[in-house]
């Protein structure tokens, strides 16, 4: 019996669909050693992953892939206080707040305004637009939400706790992050040695194609993008700068 589900990862379409699900697997496989697993097949599914695995221990193999990058949710079951993974699109079309896919039915999660200005301007009446632009948030970058509250026309999430307390603390600490979206991990790892800025940054993968690369004291994130961004073809790379936003939010 082959088991089959559709985890919290993304691909979009115009990428290179094989070898991200080729790099993909082999990093599955890795957490699978030692069970008997012999087949793993990973293709897509409206743009998510879709992952196959069958043998004697597919049922441990299930619950691991699970535990690690998440089942994609329903957006029938989820309900208030929930938490998973969602892919910022089409930011800056909508001023009401930002959309994410996080569903396999394929209708958007809204972060609203008014959740926005709470939970990154400290309730300033400020434009979702202004906001965005001010924290570097792109299409494609993956945040962790959390459901406020759901009813006939849809979900509307926040930011989980856990992902604002990341973000406050590299705002409190004054620490540049860099934004790298629709590169791997293989990926990023390969620019930062060639650039030689492996010891100036520290990965955070919020998921597969989407990562926060933080500055140490002294490093710019902006600075950053044309070192790294010749060797990232392909990607998107936002800077988020605590000065700024403060210069642009809250002066």
């Amino acid at each position: 019996m082959t088991r089959t589900l559709l985890i919290q990862e993304r691909i979009p379409e115009d990428l290179p669909k094989e070898d991200i699900l080729e790099e993909l697997g082999w990093e599955i496989l890795g957490y699978m050693k030692g069970l008997e697993v012999p087949e793993l097949d990973l293709d897509t599914e409206g743009g998510w992953v879709r992952v196959s695995v069958s043998g004697p221990d597919e049922g441990i193999a299930e619950n691991l892939i699970v535990k690690t990058y998440g089942r994609l949710p329903s957006i029938q079951k989820v309900d208030v206080g929930d938490t998973f993974r969602g892919f910022l699109t089409d930011v800056g079309k909508v001023g009401f707040g930002l959309y994410f896919r996080a569903f396999k039915e394929g209708k958007d999660a809204l972060y609203p305004l008014f959740e926005m200005r709470n939970q990154l301007a400290r309730g300033r009446k400020l434009p979702a637009r202004k906001i965005a632009r001010a924290y570097g948030l792109v299409d494609d970058l993956a945040l962790e939400l959390r459901v406020l509250r759901r009813d006939e026309e849809g979900v509307y999430v926040s930011l989980s706790p856990k992902q604002v307390a990341m973000i406050r603390g590299w705002m409190n600490r004054g620490r540049d992050v860099l934004f790298v979206v629709r590169a791997t991990p293989k990926q990023v790892r390969r620019a930062l040695v060639r650039t030689g800025h492996k010891r100036d940054v520290s990965v955070v993968r919020t998921a597969f194609l989407s990562h926060a690369l933080v500055c140490k004291p002294g490093t710019q994130a902006k600075g950053l993008i044309p070192r790294l961004g010749p060797h990232l073809p392909g990607a998107v790379l936002s800077a988020l700068s605590p000065s700024r936003v403060e210069d642009l939010l809250f002066k």
